[in-house]
């Protein structure tokens, strides 16, 4: 009989069994079958089964019916793995025999290598569906939203009950899903297709099917990037009466395997753009701000409070005694007590506020609309906690205090440099003080006297 296999970008595959006679296909609903889709006529084509002979003829429609890719303008006799193509939806011409279906199946228990010709031709044969999927993987910002994509697309466009995406980092993991190894071992390390249509399970399965009971066709397939496999798509169907997979499934496959790879290639390089910001902003040891972003966001605050004449207050903050720690203990040690104290005061902030390592020992923290009192508490806070948190080391635990120094803006700071250079000239005070202590030094500019009138 013959078998016609419908597909859309927003549909899973339907099977149309042909009936004798004629079928006319549109978008009226009264047709035999319907194709949802605006660039579809009411009644767009018609197709004549009789016996071994199947013939589709254009019913005049506006935007034409294609036949592997060329369109129809008289009656066209078709035969086993021709294409036909209305608007956005996609069918595939099949001719099965019930009686020998049973062979048919165990032959196409089936490995196919990944070629550069596959994917030509998988990408070919269905350009309309897969723009459809690309435009869809396109939006996709991070990893894990990109495989629940994927996933997505895959389990609709065949038709599937389930379908797992497997990253190359969770390989080791494969053997949870219950797949007989080999299947996936060819997969990955020969970089091929496998088609089985039917399974025995081992154990419960991440798509549902119990130990003992038999899965009636699974498809895997590599995801590739360059020369490694990315990435695994396996692809379930757990109810015995599904269509089995079709070599029109396999390139349907392959096609959005690589948009996959393409994708999963996008966010790892994202990730790495990520990274690599993170990296000129961020200081390596602490986690906090470096100096130049750090200076940046401060004189974007400044900017604004001087603007809008609103509080803003630096805090500034030295480590006691650090150089002692480095020359008794080695630098490890010292990085260690940086690391606690960068946490210690970072505990102690509000979301709004900046914090970033300044050089060396130094710290700075910029109070986002604080006067001189509430930055003199954070300021107490934030030595009180470090003195009470003792960095832990593999030499014992070390007792660390800080010294602060802190600078409000007025209406007379004239920069940035200048509100830093207050806050470090009060730091200094509370070091040559004994240390641990807060200091607070707010900028006053004199102004000179107008020359007096003879």
């Amino acid at each position: 009989m013959w078998i016609l296999t419908v597909r859309s970008p927003s549909n899973e595959p339907l099977e149309y069994i042909l009936k004798p006679g004629k079928t006319t296909l549109g978008r009226k609903p009264n047709n035999d079958i319907v194709i949802d889709d605006e660039s579809a006529s009411r009644v767009h084509a018609e197709i004549y089964c009789e016996l071994d002979t199947i013939i589709i003829t254009d019913q005049e429609s506006t935007n034409g019916t294609f036949v592997n890719r060329e369109r129809i303008t008289k009656p066209r006799t078709l035969v086993p793995g021709d294409q036909i193509r209305i608007g956005q939806h996609e069918a595939n011409v099949a001719l099965r025999d019930d009686k020998n279906r049973s062979d048919i199946l165990s032959r196409f228990a089936v490995t196919r290598p990944w070629t550069r010709e596959l994917l030509l031709e998988s990408v070919d044969q269905h350009a309309v569906l897969l723009y459809e999927v690309t435009n869809q993987l396109t939006t996709v910002l991070d990893i894990e939203t990109a495989v629940k994509e994927i996933s997505k697309l895959m389990k609709v466009a065949l038709g599937a009950d389930a379908c797992e995406v497997v990253l190359s980092n969770r390989f080791s993991q494969l053997k949870e899903l219950g797949l007989p190894p080999e299947m996936t071992q060819q997969a990955i390390e020969q970089r091929s297709i496998v088609v089985v249509p039917a399974f025995p399970t081992q154990g419960e399965t991440a798509h549902g099917v119990q130990g003992g009971e038999k899965s009636p066709s699974v498809l895997c397939l590599p995801v590739i990037i360059g020369e490694e496999t990315a990435a695994l798509i396996i692809v379930y169907k757990s109810d015995p009466a599904s269509r089995e997979f079709d070599q029109h499934d396999i390139q349907m496959a392959v096609a959005i395997s690589h948009q996959a790879a393409l994708t999963i290639q996008r966010m790892n390089l994202l990730e790495q753009a990520r990274i690599l910001e993170e990296w000129a902003i961020t200081d390596s040891l602490t986690g906090l701000h470096n100096r130049r972003h750090l200076l940046e966001l401060c004189d974007l605050e400044f900017q604004r409070a001087r603007r809008y004449q609103h509080p803003l207050a630096i805090v500034m903050l030295d480590v006691d005694r650090l150089k002692q720690v480095n020359d008794t203990y080695g630098h490890d040690i010292g990085d260690v007590v940086l690391k606690t104290v960068a946490r210690s005061c970072r505990e102690q902030l509000r979301n709004i506020d900046l914090i970033g390592r300044y050089g060396g020992d130094e710290f700075v923290i910029l109070l986002i609309e604080s006067n001189s009192e509430a930055a003199r508490g954070v300021a107490e806070r934030v030595r009180l906690h470090v003195a009470g948190v003792p960095a832990e080391t593999d030499r014992g635990p070390l007792n660390v205090t800080v010294s602060i120094g802190i600078s409000v803006i007025d209406k007379d700071t004239p920069n940035l440099d200048a509100l830093l250079s207050q806050a470090d000239k009060a730091m200094y005070s509370a070091k040559k003080a004994g240390g641990n202590k807060v200091k607070v030094s707010i900028l006053t500019v004199r102004r000179e006297e107008p020359p007096k009138k003879l």
